[in-house]
């Protein structure tokens, strides 16, 4: 099914608030009727186009189609009129109800056009359409009516407000009313299962206050069962029936239960389902497709088969991620429309009709009422995306060919040229009118064929195509006079030829190029059914009787296929495999082989079948892939079941199952994969049977059957049939077929053939040298090869110097056979034969002699192995060497220690045993370098080793290899030869480099190097938390408490680790590391309890003695708490600041600060104010260096109004303050710090350079200087946040009370527009101020790193900024 595609949308079709709606029932089900809050009536058509909108004298409170479709009622809330719109007219009636209140309820008869429409006082109007009679019931019930249904028999039930309902008959008359606990919704008749077997509508079901079922059956009215449910379900919305008496339950909590009405298990639940987590306000069911849909409020449908509900078949997400509120199929299953809260209308496509045309490698493929999908497919590729073509209408046929794609309805077709590459969009070309319904439509490159019946018509796609020219139209069976009376049933088109057959049996092959027939076939019955190859070379066709046969034009011949199955509904060939086809009965697929040349005669195979789902149909077939239609109108591919290789069956079932396919190839495969001579025997034979000799042949090479083999290539070139055949039947030991295959064919000659093909060699001499004796030397020559293959060495011999010395006699035309290729090779294979044959009868030099003059490579190998099992080396080495076969030259040569000999040959040598044989004789003739060079060829670096320390004495040429091997073996040999020299350390180095753990401990203890040990062990690798332990126990023994605790930290032992590095942290020198490897030990252990211990120590709650904070601030910060980390940080700032480390505190604050950014946590107020204070501290010499003295005096004031955070520097700071102040001209300012410094416990400590200077302003300093305003308490920058005018330096707005960030450049607080970034750092700044700073110290003043001018980023937003400084 297709439900992820939506079909249209419709956008608010009634504007804002909720929207409704209902399809159209009947067989059209082609129009969707929707209201909502504009007081109007939409009706859509299956394209999605609005056909008409009605508008209405009010909000539309119901509507309803009547059960054929074809009358749309409506009513409203404010009148009492009913509205009809007639949809084969689209006009639209009104009919008076004949009462005066408004109508709450209509409902439509399922029989006839009978009209019930119910009002908000409990009356009731009848209306039948086809009469115009009216029935006014008044006083049906005293409430509200707000439900109703009519039975299959004209029965009418309503529900009413007044908690009861109402049985009527067609004229209104009530029958029963039957009282409820509530009020009634959501009513319908359905068939309820009875012991009793009454069918029909024979039941009532109704929903009862949102919380009970209530079940009426009619033929027991007394007796009504009400169902309760589970709280936890919540409200009971909606139920629907469906199969044998089963019903589909939706709550409002969004569960979704099924329960069956039978009697022995009424109200049983038979299964449950929670499928929306708040609500659910929907439920669906469509009986044509046997499915339920359910809806809710979180954006989801949901989708189960009846014959399944436990597994969700499929979830639709909606668009928009809007809530659904209400969901309905079409009659015949094919839309789904959705509904949402936002009044969008939604319609899914969920059924297509299948309908497909193939034209390889192109497959059309209905994929929406109106589209069609174009695939073009390819083995060699992922599935294709396809072209997806639009259609006028929604078609009833399509057809699809090489350059053009058909489409139509009826008698119209329109026409789409596809251009003439597989890459273009389809465009449109044409379209016609037939004279009568087409059935049936196919196209080639120029024709189009429709079978309008009782006429098969041809006609030219565009008539001004040069290729057609005057052969625009022919119609059948018209131009046929013979066949008037028949009925065409079927037809192909291929490029070249027009296929039709008839109902009486006659099948017509008409040629498109010679516009005439040129082939008639008469069956004995009826044909039915035709398929054709690609080139119409072959076709099966289906008879009435329901057999198939395969149809051979060129011989005129009809081939019976065994095994076919009756209800065949389509076959398809092979494009790849022209002899394979499948046949297809609706559920399984049949593979089968058409043997058109065998030993058997033409004949079909049934190979196997492949099993299908229900809704896939195969298209096309390519190399036993099928390309499948598959339901909701797409594509897919399957491998059919006999073309795939199981790897867990046996080889040879999937041997049998290629040979069966004739797929030689993939068979040769696995029979070379597994050598088995059966494998290969029956490949062989199969092959035979089919006379395809090639193959044959390579399988019986395989298995050496030169008997096999020899035949096969003597015949593998016959084209006469007959012949072939004789010889295939030979093969199989079918001789009397062999004969007479021999006879048809009139070859006598071959008896001698025969007598070759079955080994008898005497009787084949006699015959040669009776009737061919051109034949004999070869003859002798192959009954040589024959002996010596079966060891008669001495006849093998004779033979193959009579088929040499043969050779001397001349033809019957006096010539010398002495030209040809084939006399040259058979005299060089005699020759072969005979330096073989000579050595194995103990000729040793003729042997030589012939070997060494073919300088045949493979004749040297064969010589040389023979004299090497009969003890001649020196000469089998000579022939090895000459053949270029080198390792076993080398090996005899140094068996026969032939040095000189071995040592020519030993680069073209590529055995690395060789070559370590020849290291072990040079190293044993003291010949070390080049022993050394054949070892490393070898591979046996630890033999190099070894020679560089016990005869060369070069351990670095040693230690190199060892580090290149990195072999345990040549390092315990490196280690020795440093120990023998007392090179200790290198010992060492080496053993663990190489992985001697423990050869390096217990040689370290021994000469008490493990410190250098445990060094060493660090660096390596791999190594274990073992061989850590080993060194922890051991400075554990040694009392050597800081390397214990290391070592132990190493092994992951942290507890102990701990304890040991705490008591280390008590001699002074160790104190630092000590505490280092235990934050350290702390942080990678994650354990809360030795964290704790840890913070104890460090506060000196353990000892008294409480430790630099520095070292709690780094245990914070490498377990990553942050908030205790900036608090410690804070503090440790604070002392830095206090000893006058300004640069320091501001570092550690910064860094700090980052990291607190990073993990997005909050920065306390303390160390904001103390970070700004000491970063515009540190700006200060930084202006003053650029010239900006302003700029420096208010940063210097702001340094100054906190200056008893500053005790080491106070007189400096204050000093800079007056003179910066003065220069600046900020008076007051000035004025105020010099008179600090006046003051009795400051004035002796001033610089003498600047006593006077500072003196003379407070003596000379203007009346009322007091009242006096600096510059700078006037300059003010509006706030980010309220606009408010601001202070530069305050960084706390008075009005919005918001904390904002400062420029990193000017200390001054930010504004809102203009503001940069560092790149590396993120703090704000103001471009062109910082851009003064980095083109003269080319750092960032917070962070400190290299920035350049044009690396600033422009800030856009910078809210965030102010939020992570708030």
């Amino acid at each position: 099914m297709s439900f992820d595609k939506v079909l249209y949308k419709y956008e608010d079709p009634h504007g804002p608030g909720d929207v409704y709606f209902i399809w159209q029932k009947g067989l059209s089900c082609s129009l969707l009727a929707t209201t909502g809050s504009d007081g109007t009536v939409a009706i859509f058509n299956r394209q999605g186009q609005l056909i008409e909108r009605i508008t209405l004298p009010g909000l539309c409170s119901g509507f309803a189609w009547d059960n054929e479709g074809d009358l749309l009622g409506i009513i409203t809330i404010s009148s009492p009129v009913i509205t009809l719109w007639d949809a084969s007219t689209q006009l639209k009636t009104t009919v008076e109800s004949g009462l005066r209140d408004t109508l709450s309820c209509i409902v439509w008869s399922k029989q006839q056009q009978i009209l019930a429409v119910g009002t908000a006082k409990g009356n009731v109007a009848i209306y039948n359409h086809r009469s115009g009679k009216r029935i006014p019931v008044l006083g049906k019930h005293s409430k509200r009516i707000t439900c109703g249904a009519w039975s299959a028999q004209n029965l009418l039930a309503l529900g009413s407000d007044d908690k009861s309902f109402s049985l009527s008959n067609e004229e209104g008359d009530s029958m029963r009313i039957v009282p409820l606990r509530d009020v009634p919704t959501d009513m319908y008749f359905s068939e309820m299962a009875n012991d009793d077997r009454i069918s029909g509508e024979n039941a009532i079901s109704m929903i009862v206050g949102k919380r009970t079922l209530f079940l009426y059956y009619l033929p027991e009215p007394d007796s009504p069962t009400e169902l309760g449910f589970q709280n936890r379900y919540g409200s009971l919305l909606q139920h629907k029936w469906f199969g044998d008496g089963y019903i589909l339950l939706g709550f409002s909590n969004g569960h979704v239960v099924a329960i069956s009405t039978h009697p022995k298990d009424v109200g049983q639940e038979l299964w449950q389902v929670k499928n929306h987590k708040d609500n659910l306000t929907g439920l669906a069911y469509c009986p044509v497709l046997d499915i339920v849909a359910s809806c809710g409020d979180d954006m989801y449908i949901k989708i189960h088969s009846i014959t399944n509900l436990q597994e969700t078949e499929k979830i639709i997400t909606v668009p928009d991620r809007a809530g659904v509120q209400m969901i309905d199929w079409s009659s015949d299953g094919q839309l789904l429309a959705v509904t949402t809260n936002n009044g969008t209308v939604y319609t899914y496509v969920t059924k297509l009709q299948a309908m497909y045309a193939v034209s390889p490698p192109r497959i059309a493929i209905l994929s929406s009422l109106a589209e069609v999908s174009i695939y073009v497919y390819s083995p060699e590729k992922s599935k294709p995306i396809p072209f997806r073509q639009s259609l006028e209408t929604e078609p009833t046929f399509i057809a699809i060919g090489p350059y053009h794609f058909a489409a139509g309805i009826d008698t119209h077709v329109w026409f789409y040229d596809l251009g003439k590459s597989l890459g273009e969009q389809p465009q449109p070309l044409s379209e016609r009118d037939f004279s009568t319904q087409i059935n049936q439509l196919q196209l080639n490159a120029d024709y189009c064929a429709a079978l309008c019946s009782p006429h098969l018509v041809l006609q030219a796609i565009v008539p001004d195509n040069p290729n057609v020219k005057d052969k625009l139209m022919q119609t059948f069976p018209t131009s046929m006079p013979t066949l008037n009376d028949a009925v065409i049933t079927c037809f192909c088109l291929t490029q070249e030829f027009l296929i039709f057959a008839t109902d009486i049996g006659l099948l017509v092959y008409f040629s498109i190029e010679k516009w005439d027939i040129c082939t008639k076939y008469r069956h004995n019955m009826g044909i039915k059914q035709m398929f054709t190859d690609a080139e119409g070379t072959k076709i099966i066709f289906v008879d009435d009787h329901g057999q198939g046969f395969i149809f051979l034009p060129a011989i005129e011949e009809a081939i019976m296929i065994a095994e076919f199955d009756k209800k065949c509904e389509t076959c398809l060939w092979d494009l790849t495999q022209p002899n394979l086809f499948i046949t297809f009965d609706g559920k399984t697929v049949s593979t089968n082989v058409f043997v058109r040349y065998s030993v058997y005669g033409k004949h079909t195979v049934k190979v196997g079948e492949t099993k299908l789902n229900a809704s896939q149909i195969p298209l096309m077939l390519c190399d036993g892939e099928m390309a499948l239609h598959i339901e909701g109108g797409q594509y897919a591919t399957q491998t059919l079941s006999t073309h795939i290789v199981i790897p867990g069956i046996s080889p040879s079932n999937n041997l049998k199952n290629l040979l069966q396919l004739r797929k030689y190839s993939e068979a040769y495969k696995i029979c070379e994969k597994t050598n088995l001579r059966a494998m290969w025997r029956e490949l062989g034979e199969q092959a035979i049977a089919d006379l395809e000799p090639d193959i044959a042949l390579r399988a019986y090479r395989q298995i050496e059957d030169a008997a096999f083999a020899s035949a096969l290539e003597n015949i593998r070139y016959i084209e006469d049939i007959y012949l072939l055949t004789g010889f295939c039947c030979l093969l199989l030991k079918k001789y009397e077929d062999a004969k007479d295959n021999f006879l048809k064919g009139a070859y006598t000659k071959d008896a001698l053939e025969i007598c070759r093909d079955l080994l008898q060699w005497e009787q084949a001499l006699l015959l040669a040298h009776k009737f061919e004796p051109d034949e004999v030397p070869y003859i002798a020559r192959e009954y040589a090869q024959q002996l010596e293959f079966t060891g008669n060495y001495a006849d093998a011999l004779y033979h193959y110097e009579k088929g040499y010395k043969e050779d001397l006699i001349n033809t019957y035309d006096g010539e010398v056979m002495n030209s040809s290729p084939e006399y040259a090779e058979h005299v060089r294979l005699c020759k072969i034969g005979i330096a073989r044959t000579s050595i194995r009868a103990g000729d040793f030099r003729r042997g030589i002699q012939y070997a060494v003059e073919l300088d045949d490579k493979q004749l040297l190998y064969d010589c040389a192995e023979l004299l090497a099992t009969v003890g001649h080396f020196t000469e089998a080495a000579g022939l090895y060497e000459r053949g270029g076969y080198y390792d076993e030259a080398c090996s005899y040569y140094i068996n026969l220690k032939m040095w000189n000999k071995a040592n020519q040959i030993l680069p073209n040598v590529k055995s690395t045993k060789l070559h370590a044989l020849y290291a072990k004789a040079k190293e044993s003739d003291g010949q070390f370098e080049e022993a050394i060079n054949s070892y490393r060829i070898a591979g046996d670096l630890d033999a190099c080793v070894r020679l560089y320390l016990d005869h060369l004495c070069d351990p670095h040429a040693a230690s190199e290899i060892v580090l290149e091997s990195r072999s345990m073996e040549s390092s315990k040999m490196l280690a020795r030869f440093y120990q023998k020299i007392g090179d200790i350390e290198q010992a060492l180095q080496f053993l663990v480099i190489c992985g001697c753990i423990e050869e390096s401990f217990t040689l370290a203890q021994r000469h008490n190097k493990l410190k250098q040990h445990g060094e060493l062990l660090e660096r390596y690798e791999n190594a274990k938390s073992s061989d850590y332990l080993v060194l922890a126990h051991y400075f554990e023994n040694e009392k050597y408490t800081l390397l214990a605790g290391k070592y132990y930290f190493l092994a992951r032992e942290f507890t102990k680790a701990l304890r040991f590095l705490l008591k280390a942290s008590a001699f002074s020198n160790e104190e630092s590391q000590a505490l280092s490897l235990a934050i350290d030990c702390v942080a990678t252990s994650n354990n809360e309890q030795l964290a704790t211990q840890l913070i104890e120590f460090l506060l000196g709650e353990v000892d008294g003695s409480p430790k630099d904070p520095r070292y709690l601030f780094r245990l914070y910060m490498a377990r990553k708490h942050y908030k205790d980390a900036a608090k410690t940080a804070v503090i440790i700032a604070n002392q830095e600041q206090l000893a006058g480390n300004y640069k320091s505190a501001r570092d550690l604050l910064f860094s700090m600060y980052q990291e607190l950014r990073r993990n997005n946590l909050f920065v306390t107020a303390e160390m904001r104010h103390n970070l700004i204070l000491l970063h515009r501290y540190t700006l200060v010499r930084t202006h003053v260096k650029l010239g900006n003295h302003l700029l420096a005096a208010k940063l210097l004031v702001q340094v100054a109004e906190n200056i008893s955070q500053f005790p080491e520097h106070i007189i400096p700071i204050l000093t800079s303050t007056v003179i910066e102040c003065h220069r600046s001209g900020l008076k007051k300012s000035a004025f105020t710090y010099a008179s600090m410094l006046m003051r009795p416990d400051y004035r002796n400590q001033l610089d003498p350079r600047y006593s006077k200077k500072i003196e003379s302003i407070v003596r000379k300093a203007p009346k009322g200087i007091k009242n006096l305003i600096d510059e700078i308490e006037k300059e003010a920058m509006e706030c980010p946040i309220c606009d408010t005018n601001l202070p530069n330096m305050e960084v706390t707005c008075h009005v919005c009370k918001t904390t904002l960030p400062i420029c990193i450049a000017t200390g001054q607080h930010i504004i809102k527009k203009q503001m940069t970034s560092c790149p590396e750092c993120d703090f704000l700044c103001f471009r062109a101020e910082m851009e003064n700073i980095l083109s003269e110290t080319n750092e960032c003043p917070m962070c400190g790193e290299r920035v350049a001018p044009e690396q600033l980023l422009d800030v856009e937003d910078i809210r965030p900024y102010i939020l992570a400084s708030s």
